[in-house]
């Protein structure tokens, strides 16, 4: 990785000199996104700032423990509109692209406070007064603990679990092409810090309602292969959400499974989403780069997990449009 000690100095000249902060990822945000907000979050209030972690999208179940009480983490409404438009730095966390900021976009657009971005994804295009940006890193949360180490602030054990989480769901638990020897050491620094392994993995992939299962039952039972079983696609419908009982925040983490069949280059899932919206999410192992592909449709990520967004087309037309595109990428593997 660079060298960013001049940029974390200027963000923390910024934390110094103001009082009054908002924290804010990417719609539907994930363990990476949701992390890294948490850990800053503690960060700035052991210093005695005002902070509010606001977000487009609720927190997903599987992350709800992460805030039990519901007090951090706050979904973007009328109320806190002027908090945003009245703060002094807005921290964008774990996104790239302004559009993806959802509802809170334009509440941020109004407002004069000094933006800050901290991401880890390729091609970053925030408009941003501050960029913490490297592609390199393993997760957001790497650039957040690079950020309060710097400050010679002591990691404490909330923090210090909040960046676990972060490291752990972007890695997929240390098994994607994002695991370094740099993820493994700081997966060690920071369970030297207190973290349990145990315990956070418990919490995140072993707390399933039984609503959920039977969603990933329906959403599996959908399951075809395309070109010999190189390309596995999926798909929900809001029929199936509704006779599961299941809210759009019970699908985190569907998106991997198709990839671990043998032979699969990538899998796709579909998802229905009111207003005539297709969410796609495409995974792919290390030989072929998805978020070229995801690129195609409008969207963007990581070269092994990204996602888009399609407008105007059924469901079945968006998954041939994305099929016919999907093929070009593993015809000559």
């Amino acid at each position: 990785m660079k060298n960013y000690t001049r940029v974390i100095e200027r963000i923390l000249e910024q934390i110094h000199t103001n009082e009054r902060f908002v924290l804010t990822s990417h719609v539907n945000p994930d363990g990476d996104g949701l992390g890294s907000e948490l850990a800053l979050y503690y960060f700035l209030k052991d210093r005695k700032k005002e902070v509010k972690v606001i977000n487009a999208s609720p927190v997903p179940v599987m992350y709800r423990f992460m805030d039990p009480d519901a007090a951090i983490f706050k979904t973007y409404d009328a109320r806190n509109r002027e908090y945003i438009i009245q703060s002094d730095v807005i921290f964008v966390l774990d996104i790239s692209e302004m559009h993806r900021l959802g509802a809170v976009e334009e509440s941020i657009a109004q407002s004069s406070a000094v933006r800050i971005c901290i991401d880890h994804h390729s091609a970053n295009n925030f408009p941003g007064d501050i960029l913490f940006t490297d592609e390199q890193a393993v997760a957001t949360g790497e650039l957040v603990l690079q950020l309060i180490k710097q400050s010679g602030f002591q990691i404490t054990l909330p923090i210090a679990e909040s960046l676990y989480i972060a490291l752990l769901t972007d890695t997929g638990c240390f098994r994607f092409s994002n695991t370094n020897a740099r993820a493994l050491l700081l997966g060690a620094e920071l369970l030297a810090s207190g973290v349990s392994h145990m315990n956070v993995c418990s919490k995140i992939y072993e707390s399933n309602s039984w609503e959920k299962t039977r969603l990933f039952a329906r959403t599996v039972a959908t399951l075809k292969k395309e070109v010999n079983g190189k390309i596995a696609i999926m798909h929900i419908t809001q029929d199936m959400m509704k006779e599961t009982g299941t809210v759009y925040e019970d699908i985190e983490g569907f998106a991997e499974f198709a990839r671990n069949i043998k032979d699969v280059l990538i899998s796709i899932l579909f998802v229905e989403e009111p207003d005539d919206k297709i969410k796609v999410s495409f995974r792919s192992g290390n030989s072929v780069i998805v978020d070229r592909l995801a690129a195609e449709f409008g969207g963007g990520g990581h070269k092994n997990a990204s996602a888009a967004v399609i407008k105007n087309l059924t469901l079945s037309q968006a998954i041939e449009s994305v099929i016919k595109a999907a093929k070009r990428y593993v015809e000559n593997t």
